[in-house]
């Protein structure tokens, strides 16, 4: 069974992942992943952190001379920053840094006190921040070079920033390609928007949220399984993609725009020619169907918040009970660009786990 585990605080010393269940002999591009990692480290929109961060994984166990062994594959990212935050965050030594009372509504900060009985929300905020993704994309990169070995190809896009909408593309690994090339759109004034509007945000010290657009070209038929409620694929897949900080909402397809169209709208068809075989006229159910893939393109969209550290808000001192500022951490001006690049690697996980549950075998 594949799975995977992931630790380590936003500042603490460094974060780790262990995967579970990759066959033995698969051959891993360590570079590759680290590509990954710079595309997710350099996205529009990042925070000061990400000036300081320098992620390269280091593999600790599982592979040799590149190829899994099909044991525990384990991989460790350093934070660089632990260095300004080592008397706060050291795992053992008493902590010199102030106790967080005021937290942060939009967060799991109060939630997260109330549920384990802190009085300091760093020790929540630290496990909750969006730095875990970091790991998540390493993982994801190791899944996609799996993946690719049967041809499958996963790619992403910012299809809106906040009221800003993006051109459409066609459903082929070519215009998904192009558009990838683009940080916003391929239409220069549409791109010179988007920046122009993070711009403004940086300088007024909001956030602005947006839709990214995930798809994934290639896949086998029947991956997942309509038997059971949890081997849905639709339904884990979307369940990944939510479980990414800042993502809100999950569409397949023109989910919403189907559900408001006239009665009778068009649906998928099946032919059959003697050269194609069986094959789908349309893609209304955008690569799933009945909780599994149809061999078509799978197309999903995330709908991504501002990020409330930058939104104006009070709060409650749960040392005193009085009103309060929240504690402002460093934020991104906006995650949606990063937030595509994390969707690519949890859909390549969510896919490589059903790849190999079924029939389908590496």
């Amino acid at each position: 069974m594949l799975k995977f585990l992931t630790a380590g605080e936003s500042h603490g010393p460094a974060l780790i992942c262990i995967i579970e269940g990759l066959p033995a002999g698969l051959k891993i591009d360590v570079p590759a992943i680290d590509a990954e990692l710079a595309r997710r480290q350099k996205a529009p929109g990042r925070g000061e952190r990400m000036r300081i961060e320098q992620d390269t994984v280091t593999v600790l166990s599982g592979l040799r001379g590149g190829v899994t062994l099909g044991s525990p594959l384990t991989m460790q990212i350093l934070n660089r920053d632990y260095v300004n935050w080592e008397g706060s965050m050291h795992p053992h030594r008493p902590s010199t840094g102030q106790k967080v009372t005021c937290p942060r509504p939009g967060h799991a900060d109060y939630p997260g006190m109330v549920k384990y009985g802190f009085d300091d929300a760093r020790n929540v905020l630290e496990r909750a921040s969006a730095r875990e993704t970091a790991l998540r994309t390493a993982i994801g990169a190791v899944a996609r070079q799996v993946l690719r070995l049967k041809g499958v190809e996963i790619y992403s896009r910012v299809s809106a920033l906040g009221q800003l909408t993006f051109d459409a593309v066609a459903e082929t690994p070519e215009a998904y390609q192009r558009a990838q090339a683009h940080p916003f759109s391929e239409n220069e004034s549409q791109s010179q928007a988007a920046e122009e509007l993070i711009a403004s945000c940086r300088a007024t010290g909001v956030s602005v949220g947006g839709v990214v657009e995930i798809a994934a070209f290639n896949l086998p038929i029947g991956l997942g399984s309509y038997v059971h409620a949890d081997r849905r694929l639709d339904g884990r897949i979307a369940g990944a993609l939510m479980s990414i900080p800042a993502v809100r909402g999950v569409e397949i397809g023109e989910a919403f725009a189907l559900a408001q169209s006239p009665p009778g709208a068009p649906a998928d068809s099946l032919r059959y020619d003697t050269e194609r075989g069986i094959y789908y006229v349309g893609n209304a159910n955008a690569g799933l169907a009945g909780g599994m893939t149809t061999g078509q393109p799978l197309v999903l969209r995330c709908a991504v918040k501002p990020l409330p550290t930058l939104a104006p808000a009070m709060t409650v001192d749960l040392a005193t009970l009085l009103p309060a500022t929240p504690v402002r951490e460093r934020s991104d001006v906006t995650a949606v660009p990063t937030v595509a690049i994390v969707a690519e690697a949890v859909l390549a996980w969510a896919l490589l786990t059903a790849l190999l549950e079924g029939p389908a075998r590496l």
